[in-house]
Parts: structure tokens; C-alpha cells; sequence
């Protein structure tokens, strides 16, 4: 008998149990409420038997669905996933598409790179697209990432260094350099932060004045990213 017949599946008990053709089957032909949380329980139990079924649901037509699906998907991290989420980025709702570029980000895989940079012109889910391109690590981005950081926008500019970052290229540290200089706070620390990952000895001095700043915590945050790029060099040495 069908778990659904008669009354809501206990979705907590099947994911504890891990019956995975159960929440497939709530996935599938449960209500919204039923579906939705067999979605995030197949991503958070992360069996790959559950990606079609979770692809599949990208092209239904509750947006929230799509949206959870696409969460699923991002947090079972199979390549399969890439190109349906790619298709996704062109979602008619702004947080369907979000939530499909941090699924893609999630997964890494290098062919979200070019649908990543083109959605940065998507000022409701460009955040989200420059925090996936940090992710994936290709140096593709890295221009359009250097020229981020002169947009208006300060939680742009601060998203794009903490991309850089994780990239670690060294064509990234004059930029970031400067931003050290940048009239928001934010954007100093996190220039900070994106120059200690990449621990280039230039931006030792940059950072040494940057630490004369009155604010304590601004102080504490360059003198934790001069430490830990001397701690790197000392490690090549």
C-alpha cells in the first residue's frame, strides 16, 4: 500500500531510516508541503539515487519546488546536476534562480562558469553568482571578479573579494590591496581576508598600515591576515 494513501509519510522517521525509494515516492506525488521536505531530506542524506528524481522536479511548476529541488541537488554535489541548473539560471523567479547558482556553486563544476559570469549582470542573484564562481576556483573569473570590486554596491565588491580569495590568484593582490583603502569597513576586512588566503608577501606593508586604523576590530582583522600569510611563507622557506 502506497505510503501516501491515507495520510501524510512521516518524512522525519524516513529520513532518519533512510528509505530513500519512500521519499522518492513522497518527492514525486506527494503534496507541496510533502514534496517539499522529501526534497530537503534526500539532499541532506545526499544518496545520488535521488538526483534524477530531484531533476526532474526543476521543471515543475511550483517555484518553490524548483527552488528546494535545486537546493537538493547543490547539496549532493553530482555532476549530473550541472546542466539542468544551468537551464535554471533562467528562471522567470529571482530566487529560483538564486538558489540554482548556489547549487552550482556547491558543485564546482567548471561549466557553470560562463552561465555564473553572465548572471552578474542579474542584480537580485549576482551576490550569489560571484559567492559560486569563489567556489568553483576557475581563473575565468578573475577579471570580471577585479573589475567587481569598483562597482557601487558594497556587498558586491565584498562578495568579489572573498571569491578572490578563494581562487588565490596573484593577479588578485594589487586590487585588493587598494580595497584596503575602501571607505567601507566591510569591504576592508574582507580585502583583508581574500589577501591572507592568497599570502602574498606584498601585502604585508599595505596591511601593517591598514592596522593603524582607530577600531579595534578593524586592527585585530588585519593583524590576523599578516600572521597568517608570515605563517605561510615560513612554511615555504
Amino acid at each position: 500500500m502506497s505510503i501516501l494513501n491515507n495520510s501524510k509519510p512521516d518524512i522525519e522517521r524516513l529520513e532518519s531510516e533512510k528509505k530513500i525509494k519512500d521519499l522518492i515516492k513522497a518527492l514525486l506525488e506527494g503534496d507541496q508541503d510533502t514534496s517539499w521536505k522529501a526534497a530537503h531530506a534526500l539532499g541532506r542524506i545526499k544518496d545520488k539515487n535521488s538526483v534524477i528524481p530531484l531533476i526532474k522536479l526543476l521543471e515543475t511548476e511550483n517555484s518553490d519546488i524548483r527552488l528546494n529541488a535545486a537546493l537538493s541537488l547543490g547539496r549532493i554535489g553530482d555532476p549530473e546536476a550541472v546542466d539542468p541548473l544551468i537551464n535554471l539560471l533562467k528562471d522567470e523567479k529571482w530566487y529560483v534562480r538564486w538558489h540554482a547558482a548556489e547549487a552550482l556553486g556547491n558543485i564546482a563544476d567548471a561549466r557553470a562558469v560562463e552561465p555564473l559570469l553572465e548572471l552578474l549582470s542579474d542584480t537580485k542573484v549576482r551576490n550569489e553568482a560571484i559567492v559560486g564562481l569563489g567556489k568553483i576556483g576557475d581563473k575565468r573569473a578573475i577579471k570580471p571578479l577585479i573589475e567587481a570590486l569598483k562597482d557601487p554596491d558594497s556587498t558586491f565588491r565584498s562578495a568579489a573579494e572573498e571569491s578572490l580569495g578563494l581562487i588565490g590568484d596573484y593577479e588578485a593582490v594589487p586590487p585588493l590591496i587598494e580595497a584596503l583603502k575602501d571607505e567601507d569597513i566591510s569591504v576592508r576586512r574582507h580585502a583583508a581576508g581574500a589577501l591572507a588566503k592568497i599570502g602574498d608577501e606584498k601585502a604585508l606593508e599595505p596591511l601593517k598600515e591598514a592596522s593603524k586604523d582607530r577600531r579595534w576590530y578593524i586592527r585585530l582583522q588585519m593583524e590576523e591576515a599578516i600572521n597568517e600569510i608570515l605563517a605561510k611563507n615560513e612554511g615555504k622557506k
